[in-house]
């Protein structure tokens, strides 16, 4: 009888502490993000470092903080940040001192990151605004014909410079 108490005891031990909350046993010291742009294909640096075109899922180190660049043809490079959090680890009822340590304690804040690329098509000085306007889309049909940009590119390029304009009226 008393190998069945001793295993129950362990058992019951193993599952309290497993319930505690042990960031290292649960999350593991990387976490999943996901980098998207609008639009998509957009070629992503992370803190130098080319990891592919947008939307991807990288998993990234926990505890520290990565710079996130964007670049694509006809469209302004940008660039965001992945930051490390402790906001929801510190919340919790019991916490162990080696989550802190090994940087399992952290979250990099966003999970998602989504970042709006704007159109870089400069201006021309051509005068008036609609001679400014019918320059823009004309370098964006260049860049159509010369297989630069897609026809979803090309199309959001232009929805983008017709909106920008009808702000200005």
């Amino acid at each position: 009888m008393k190998p069945f108490v001793l295993f129950m005891s362990v058992l019951v031990g193993f599952a309290a502490f497993s319930q505690t909350g042990c960031a290292l046993v649960t999350q593991g010291r990387k976490q999943a993000v996901v980098v998207r742009s609008n639009p998509e294909g957009a070629v992503t640096k992370i803190n130098g470092t080319e990891v592919g075109q947008t939307p991807l899922k990288v998993k990234l180190k926990r505890d520290e903080v990565f710079r996130v660049d964007f670049a694509k043809n006809g469209f302004e490079s940008d660039s965001a940040v992945f930051l490390p959090s402790s906001s929801a680890y510190d919340a919790r009822y019991l916490r162990w001192g080696i989550d802190y340590d090994l940087g399992a304690a952290k979250e990099l804040i966003p999970q998602e990151m989504l970042v709006e690329l704007r159109p870089a098509l400069a201006e021309t000085g051509a005068g008036d605004r609609y001679s400014e306007l019918a320059a823009q889309i004309n370098r964006a049909d260049a860049l159509l014909l010369t297989g630069e940009l897609s026809k979803a590119d090309h199309k959001y390029l232009v929805d983008k410079i017709l909106s920008a304009f009808k702000a200005l009226n």
